[in-house]
């Protein structure tokens, strides 16, 4: 359930007043909390205790409502936990934190006083037990539609539209893969991170869906369908930037997207799934801080990727420089490493031999030695071009890093 779904609800159309936050009406709730209790106002107060990502939040203590300066550093931490609304008894808001809301597309309710709070409780917890189970549906939905073999489109569509699930136009999934990072605790699960993300990704996307996302968590990553024609590539990147910088300040982990190509049709979704998950692995062997990776804009590696016979790719990078990496394994002889910076510095012997701190005359062996294992003229521009390919597709078997080498 979203904040627009909340607004939607019989019992309630006439007690939440929206008051600012328009834009983020589809943040979903996931439970709501009361936050008018004692420890909200004291020094001690622990947000990561109280506030899990998702809450729909009621505040209506004078104390804290009255006050400017405690309000907005109050919201603000709530807001850093991803918070999807606040509910503020009519009278107790002020213009600090209309503007507040509006700009950070926070959805502010007021509330009459004459309803009951307890009321407004039970109605809404009812109603997220119901979402939950719908929440399943639409994730098994996604399931299903990432492993059947044969897709039965119209069963999909049928079912989509039972759930609120928008499929028309053009889509890609975007799948986001988590490890945590160097140096850094988090007393999240992979679990309680793939469920957390989930309610970010749904938030960034709110306002360019209707209905609902299809969404689902897995180990290590969370993936995403999104609609592509009414979403630039810029703002996609952007989206896709602001989910990563919030879910690593929050959870202490490291997040990278990948985004497959746009399909027209709903067998083609398994494609983008795949397509997102190579962009992942394709820039798993750069070092870069580029966080969002589309997979149209891997160059090369867009090409080898869509060889599927790995023995045809290995057979490739062994005829070429196999006797070169064996050298290496048995001599510790740098050869492989020599070769790539050589071919990366445009066969510039000067710059390879400065890129690299050797001797020139070292660099002279060891390129000498390298002709004579492969028996080949690196003068030759077609034998550096599949000299190339072969260490590009080397490094995208391993997905390891060759370093020295752009």
């Amino acid at each position: 359930m979203n904040c627009h779904d909340m607004m939607q609800m019989a019992e309630l159309r006439e007690v939440l007043n929206l008051r600012a936050g328009e834009k983020g009406l589809g943040r979903s709730i996931r439970w709501i909390y009361f936050a008018d209790c004692l420890q909200c106002i004291r020094s001690e107060f622990r947000m990561d205790d109280y506030i899990h990502g998702g809450e729909f939040v009621v505040l209506t203590n004078p104390s804290v409502t009255g006050d400017d300066e405690k309000l907005m550093s109050l919201v603000r931490r709530m807001h850093r936990h991803d918070i999807s609304a606040l509910g503020i008894n009519e009278g107790q808001i002020s213009a600090k934190l209309l503007k507040y809301c509006e700009k950070e597309n926070i959805p502010l309710f007021e509330l009459p006083e004459k309803f009951a709070l307890i009321d407004l409780s039970q109605i809404l917890c009812q109603e997220l037990v119901k979402e939950e189970y719908s929440q399943n549906n639409v994730e098994q939905l996604f399931s299903s539609m990432l492993d059947v073999e044969h897709l039965n489109r119209q069963a999909v569509l049928d079912q989509a539209s039972y759930l609120g699930v928008n499929l028309s136009g053009k889509l890609a999934v975007v799948e986001f893969a988590f490890r945590y990072a160097e140096n850094k605790d988090s007393s999240e699960s992979p679990l309680e991170i793939g469920q957390n993300l989930r309610r970010i990704i749904n938030n960034e996307y709110a306002s360019f869906i209707k209905g609902k996302m299809l969404i689902l968590p897995q180990t290590g990553s969370v993936l995403a369908l999104i609609p592509t024609e009414k979403i630039t590539k810029e703002q996609q990147t952007e989206i896709c930037r602001r989910i990563i910088d919030r879910a690593e300040e929050r959870f202490g982990v490291r997040i990278d997207a990948g985004i497959g190509s746009e399909c027209e049709y709903l067998e083609e979704v398994v494609v983008s799934r795949r397509e997102a998950a190579e962009a992942l692995k394709i820039t798993s062997v750069f070092i870069e801080d580029a966080r969002v990776h589309f997979y149209e804009d891997q160059g090369i590696y867009t090409l080898i990727s869509r060889i599927p016979q790995g023995r045809f790719l290995d057979d490739f990078v062994e005829h070429h420089i196999g006797k070169l990496i064996r050298y290496d394994e048995m001599q510790d002889g740098h050869l492989c490493e020599t070769l790539e910076n050589y071919l990366a510095h445009n066969c510039n012997a000067m710059e390879t031999a400065e890129a690299m701190f050797l001797h020139r005359n070292t660099l002279r062996y060891r390129l000498n030695k390298i002709r004579s294992l492969i028996d080949k003229d690196l003068d030759q521009l077609d034998v550096c071009l599949e000299l190339w390919m072969a260490f590009m597709i080397k490094r995208y078997r391993n997905g390891s890093v060759v370093h020295g080498a752009q």
